[in-house]
């Protein structure tokens, strides 16, 4: 889709050289998905992380991770 829009083209050569882009197509695509990304993130943050559960244990009382790690690690020779 072709679009005309006012560009910093300071600010746009900037991010070329900053990422290794060529061309501008590329550079603002970039830009996109970056904002896209962020956008994203904040909402995945703004929401609880243990939301839905109601009782509050949310890790069982009997996992010991370190007796698993102590299980993945290679015996030594």
């Amino acid at each position: 889709m072709k679009t005309t829009i006012d560009l910093d083209e300071a600010k746009l050569e900037r991010v070329m050289k900053l990422t290794g882009l060529t061309t501008r197509r590329e550079a603002i695509d970039f830009a996109l998905t970056q904002a896209e990304r962020a956008a994203k993130v904040k909402s995945l943050l703004s929401r609880p992380f243990f939301d839905g559960i109601t009782d509050k244990v949310v890790v069982d009382p009997a996992y010991d991770v370190l007796a698993l790690r102590r299980k993945e690690r290679p015996a030594r020779t």
